[in-house]
């Protein structure tokens, strides 16, 4: 009975093993990342979701059927990354590069293709403006009949704004709904080399305040996915503009901002606007 027990540990055993032997173990695929430049991954499908292991290291937006990433700061560890488009996923590596890298990763035909940017592959590749959360026609149109309102008003605030390398970025104009936070940023371009806007990031920010040993302690970050904004937003030198978004409405604590971050598309010119909960809370309705 002993030797019938043990043998059929052993049967069992043996079957593990010729099962683990059988599974193929594929590499993941390496995408080079900056944070001075983006780099363009396009799915043959709409992608629907995007899942990056250490989400704070990296900026990401879907439009279409691309997904556009970029390092938040330099020498970021590598990192997994999954995709779903349409009904399958893609699973990858995001690895950090020293200097611009400007590619596009074309994944139409199934294998990835690469290509510089001076190619025809990305041009046309994904539509204007077709940010996820703008996927429902009807909230869109409500979205931008209100942001073309915010484009009309006066300038309303002056006081929440932050100035680095001969650039403002201050907070012109802010309303809500029941749905949206509106905003509308001016930014003072007093160089006379040009700040083409390429991404803008938003996140709250909880328990920033609360410190221990000298440490935050329980810091929250939760991304938010903006609406609104235009492709090739362009701040000549010498001159002002004006961005405008929505992002999701949220009630946050006395402790919790909103952190707006501004990049340029060829350059490392980053501007930081943290927005205090009361501005946002004390807002009025649009």
């Amino acid at each position: 009975m002993k030797n019938t027990f043990f043998g059929f540990v052993i049967f069992l055993l043996s079957l593990a093993a010729g099962s683990a032997s059988a599974q193929k173990v594929t590499p993941l695929s390496d995408i080079a990342v900056s944070d001075s430049s983006t780099t363009y991954m396009v799915f043959n499908g709409p992608v629907s979701l995007v899942d990056v292991g250490m989400a704070g290291n990296y900026l990401v937006k879907i439009e279409a059927n691309a997904v556009f990433v970029r390092a938040r700061k330099k020498n970021t560890v590598p990192t997994p990354i999954l995709i779903r488009y349409g009904s399958e996923y893609w699973m990858g590596r995001l690895v950090y590069a020293p200097g611009p890298v400007m590619q596009l990763y074309d994944f139409k035909d199934g294998t990835p293709s690469l290509n510089n940017g001076t190619g025809s592959a990305y041009s046309g590749s994904t539509p204007d403006n077709e940010l996820a959360m703008d996927k429902s026609a009807e909230k869109k149109e409500v979205i931008e009949s209100n942001l073309l309102k915010l484009r009309k008003a006066k300038e309303e605030n002056q006081s929440v704004a932050v100035v680095e390398n001969d650039l403002v970025l201050s907070l012109a104009n802010i309303r809500n709904d029941k749905d949206f936070t509106y905003l509308r940023f001016k930014v003072i371009n007093k160089t006379n080399i040009d700040y083409n806007v390429d991404f803008i990031d938003f996140q709250l920010v909880e328990n920033s305040e609360k410190k221990f040993l000298g440490r935050k302690k329980n810091e929250a970050r939760r991304p938010l996915a903006p609406s609104g904004g235009e492709s090739n937003q362009n701040i000549t030198g010498r001159s002002t503009g004006y961005l405008t978004y929505a992002v999701p409405l949220y009630a946050a604590t006395e402790n919790g901002y909103l952190e707006v971050t501004l990049r340029e598309l060829n350059g490392a010119r980053v501007l930081v606007l943290p927005i205090p909960s009361k501005v946002i809370n004390r807002a009025s309705t649009i």
